[in-house]
């Protein structure tokens, strides 16, 4: 009998299903979208309603594609994105919708977080805190929603509300505690004299019982879930984990030294180190979150969305009709021109900060810039200058890293930057490290099935399974000749951002100013 392992990805846009052997091969795969719900500015919310038949929907259509025996798949896994909180009764149905990752309405409950001096603040890097974390979201409610949070027998991440729906068990996995919830495994778990100086003291009350490691088995699946799907009751299903977790665990990138990045819109990296390291322009480290090492996180907030805004509104047509001629998307066009532009695009700089910086400058209020212009440039060297500030960007996050004596050996890669030849080269020249991309672009489902897999007991370890399913493209190397050439411009990156910091913070306290009178007459 051949042995499937199930992925189950609870996303922003919808639910996903994988099917997965035990080598990794991916035999099928499904989603059932499902909506948004954006009720006043800076809210959004989804429905449990909609997740759970998303949830069973996808479940059956992939087993359907697979035509396989649902009795042949031996264990289970799953993720969902973090931050995304649930509020039940005691009948485990909703009091409220969810409030989802994306969700910043609670900006007056962060600053109040952040305004607290405790050492968990260590995992923001002492510096800003999100308001899209759990616990500002989950004050929120307290304070605005009373009721709400008085009826609440159980509030949780989207991550365990799958966990329940498939085993009936409630359960808090350590991947979303430790990443957005201040829990610290290895000083007492929750960090309850914080949460006391927040004012959510009786919140351990309401949160599930026990706190597993990744891929710990939970239980077996419940007879509900069995007989809505066809699946074996009792086959044994993994705790889940935070969706960027779980892509981690699906591109192989979790041991120490190893570098996971992902490259869509923005840019999101996650580095395994084998020391808590603590720094303003870090956030993290996190212990524990996947496997026995820290976690640390950075990202760029805009980076393929910058490029998609130069091809959308500047390119001309002569561009475009050389693209046809060659017969090819308009990106291979640039790409194959930009290949020609020397290392530094000739002295232009761009700050890819249009929608601000995460990491290193941690920077809500940085905007866009390009430095340098003259009229030798060409679109061609813009579209390339904007490719090498996403990378400049990223190495500016690892020196912090780097100037502390962390080794990194190379970077796991996978999303759509990893598409484009030119884009990988430049990230390997740039920070001076190869690049292994992985050839599943559904990372965070196939690390769900890894999940399982190890649930299951056909693996001993989160290690070995991810060596035996994932699968790399060739490497690319750095061509460490054009690194020593990147470095200064680097430097000069780094120098555009303060050299300017000031006054684009001035200017946008100015238009805000001018946007609120504007209101009031």
């Amino acid at each position: 009998m051949k042995e499937y392992l199930l992925g189950i990805d609870g996303g922003t846009e919808g639910i996903k299903a994988g099917l997965f052997d035990l080598d990794g091969n991916q035999i099928a795969i499904s989603i059932f979208n499902y909506s948004t719900y954006y009720e006043n500015l800076g809210w959004a919310e989804q429905k449990i309603e909609e997740w759970k038949e998303g949830l069973i929907s996808s479940v059956n259509d992939v087993i359907e594609k697979a035509k396989i025996d649902p009795k042949n798949i031996v264990g289970i896994g799953h993720d969902a994105t973090c931050s995304s909180v649930i509020f039940v009764d005691e009948n485990n149905n909703p009091t409220r919708d969810p409030i989802i990752w994306m969700d910043v309405r609670a900006v007056k409950e962060a600053k109040l977080i952040e305004s607290i001096d405790d050492s968990a603040r260590r995992f923001n890097g002492y510096a800003n805190v999100s308001p899209e974390w759990f616990p500002c979201k989950v004050l929120w409610v307290k304070e605005n929603q009373p009721d709400v949070y008085k009826k609440s027998k159980i509030i949780a991440e989207y991550t365990d509300w799958i966990t329940h729906e498939l085993t009936g068990l409630w359960t808090t996995g350590i991947s979303t505690a430790g990443a957005r919830a201040y829990y610290d495994n290895r000083n007492k778990g929750w960090q309850q004299n914080f949460y006391k100086k927040m004012g959510l003291e009786d919140l351990f009350e309401k949160l599930p019982p026990k706190v597993l490691r990744v891929g710990e088995l939970v239980g077996g699946l419940s007879k509900e879930f069995s007989e809505n799907t066809g699946l074996r009751e009792g086959t044994p299903v993994g705790q889940g984990a935070a969706d960027a977790h779980c892509a981690v665990i699906g591109s192989n990138a979790f041991s120490s030294g190893q570098v996971f990045f992902i490259g869509g819109s923005g840019n999101y990296f996650q580095i395994s180190i084998d020391k808590a390291f603590h720094k303003r322009g870090l956030f993290g480290s996190y212990p524990d979150v996947i496997i026995d090492n820290f976690t640390i996180e950075g990202g760029q907030t805009s980076s393929g969305s910058v490029l998609k805004w130069f091809i959308t509104n500047f390119l001309n047509k002569q561009i475009e009709n050389e693209a046809e001629k060659d017969k090819v998307s308009i990106y291979k066009y640039m790409d194959k021109m930009a290949k020609e532009i020397p290392v530094g695009s000739e002295g232009l700089i761009v700050l890819e900060h249009f929608q601000g910086n995460r990491t290193p400058f941690v920077d809500p209020n940085s905007r866009g810039l390009v430095r340098g212009l003259s009229l030798k440039h060409t679109p061609f060297h813009i579209y390339r200058a904007i490719m090498e500030a996403s990378a400049y960007g990223t190495e500016a996050t690892f020196r912090v890293l780097k100037e502390s004596n962390f080794n990194m050996t190379e970077i796991i890669a996978c999303g759509g930057h990893m598409n484009s030849d030119l884009w990988v080269q430049i990230y390997a020249d740039v920070t001076g490290l190869p690049i292994k991309r992985t050839i599943n672009p559904e990372a965070a489902v196939l690390g769900s099935g890894i999940v399982g897999g190890l649930a299951s007991g056909r693996f001993n370890s989160l290690d070995e399974a991810a060596k035996k399913m994932v699968k790399f493209h060739e490497v690319v190397e750095p061509n460490m000749n054009n690194y020593k050439k990147y470095k200064i411009f680097v430097d000069n990156y780094i120098e555009t951002y303060y050299a300017v910091k000031e006054s684009v913070f001035n200017i946008n306290n100015f238009i805000r100013k001018t946007e609120q009178n504007e209101k009031v007459l």
